[in-house]
């Protein structure tokens, strides 16, 4: 079977939208029902979408008000949106953010991985962002999944319990699904154009506090962090991007900050990067 069911939070983003829907109605294999999540915009995001939920009768808008008290990321509305029995009955989940476009048979690629592999949990494409020189891959291990899109199968999503709201979900998610053994996978022949790039919205200094924060709520080990920050210690802003990033992972220590990860995901979590740090076999890679 490749039903599929898609979601999309989106706000202010009248932007990148059409270059969304232009992706999603042209797909080889479309969504039997995709619903768009208007996270109270002020531009004209509501009316594009409303204009595209006229033309096609699978996409469904919802449109929520500006004025409510909104959590960081898109994922506190996404599981709103989500119950058990909006997607209980397709066997493909993708969630997509509302800056990314993608090829006609995206969709119609990452069902024939799932079909090729049936331990296969996430899967998500190759992620582009744009620069002054073009566009360059986002570098990654091959087994963490981008966030901006994802599709899961109906089993493992129903078996991680969801997506997390707020910082650190799509970590938690992908490191959830290894623990209980689903494969997870971004695949290089499939690709995908993020609009834009990540901390471009928030800046700078604050994408790399974020960054950290995600770790922290990820259950991340502070000594896979001190050594990732070494690695990054010659990023934007100058010597200050990793500095940045672990403030904002030891400030979670600090704050007392309680994490989503269940403490049996932080053990896993920690053991395959302590393994990795010493250059043992992990699902780290």
């Amino acid at each position: 079977m490749t039903d599929y069911f898609a979601i999309t939070p989106a706000r202010d983003e009248e932007k990148f939208l059409p270059h969304l829907i232009k992706s999603m109605t042209s797909q080889t294999v479309p969504p039997k029902r995709w619903i768009v999540i208007d996270d109270g915009s002020t531009d004209a995001s509501p009316q594009i979408l409303d204009e595209a939920a006229r033309k096609f009768d699978w996409i469904e808008v919802h449109h929520l008000p500006g004025d409510r008290v909104r959590l960081p990321g898109g994922e506190s509305v996404v599981m709103q949106h989500l119950p058990r029995d909006a997607w209980q009955r397709y066997e493909y989940v993708l969630r997509v953010d509302a800056d990314v476009s993608f090829g006609s048979r995206l969709a119609q690629h990452l069902l024939a991985e799932f079909a090729r592999d049936r331990e296969l949990g996430i899967a998500g494409p190759t992620l582009y962002e744009p620069s002054p020189s073009g566009w360059f891959e986002v570098n990654s291990p091959r087994f963490h999944v981008h966030g901006p899109i994802k599709m899961y199968s109906r089993q493992c999503f129903q078996a991680i319990g969801g997506l997390e709201p707020g910082l650190g979900w799509d970590t938690i998610d992908e490191t959830h699904a290894l623990m209980l053994g689903y494969r997870t996978w971004s695949f290089r022949h499939i690709r995908a154009l993020h609009h834009r790039p990540q901390g471009e919205a928030s800046g700078p200094i604050r994408a790399r506090l974020a960054l950290g924060r995600a770790a922290y709520y990820a259950g991340y080990s502070p000594a896979f962090m001190m050594v990732r920050a070494v690695r990054r210690s010659l990023g934007f802003p100058p010597l200050l991007a990793s500095g940045l990033m672990l403030a904002g992972f030891f400030e979670g220590y600090l704050r007392h900050w309680p994490r989503p990860a269940t403490p049996e995901l932080i053990k896993f979590v920690r053991r395959q990067q302590i393994r990795r740090l010493l250059m043992m076999e992990s699902l780290w890679r």
